[in-house]
């Protein structure tokens, strides 16, 4: 199981990698549109569509992998004051009833709202930005899976951890150090 929880992750990384040289080619699309309206009286709804489309991606593409390395948002108030073994039932409880069916929701509703955008030939509401509006669209389930892969590479080295298969299985992405 915990080849399957390193292959899950693995996929993060990579999404997450791809992420960063989006990055990358949103900076240069700002500045060529930044360059372009200051000194060259050009400008494009199209242009800035793609920079928003670029950060959507950019977010959406590193969910799975804040979530391996614990970079989400948490509320410690009750949970720093946990033990490690309550920390990890905690997480196995959350993922598996909540952060899982929350996520399933998001990646079937999310797919059937790409797909429609699709059959429809959806594009910007202006009429001047960008075509084929249901790539952006994708992100949504894509973010969503992602989510997905990564907490379940969590709660397989949670549980992992808890039957002491391998201690420091959960420690590998840095999370609960004591």
């Amino acid at each position: 199981m915990l080849k399957l929880a390193h292959i899950l992750d693995r996929i993060c990384v990579y999404a997450a990698r791809i992420a960063g040289l989006l990055l990358l080619l949103l900076t240069a699309v700002i500045l060529y549109d930044i360059i372009g309206r200051q000194f060259f009286n050009t400008g494009s709804v199209a242009l800035q569509e793609l920079e928003w489309h670029l950060h959507g991606a950019i977010a959406v593409l590193g969910f799975g992998y804040a979530y391996t390395r614990n970079a989400h948002v948490r509320i410690d108030i009750f949970h720093q004051n946990f033990s490690d073994r309550l920390k990890l039932q905690v997480e196995i409880v959350g993922i598996i009833l909540l952060l899982t069916p929350f996520l399933l929701a998001i990646l079937w509703y999310g797919f059937d709202f790409a797909h429609r955008s699709f059959t429809r030939n959806e594009g910007s509401s202006g009429g001047l930005g960008l075509d084929h509006r249901w790539i952006i669209k994708s992100a949504v389930p894509l973010s969503a899976l992602l989510a997905l892969f990564g907490a379940w590479a969590v709660l397989i080295r949670a549980v992992a951890t808890l039957r002491g298969v391998r201690a420091s299985a959960y420690e590998m992405v840095g999370l609960w150090k004591s």
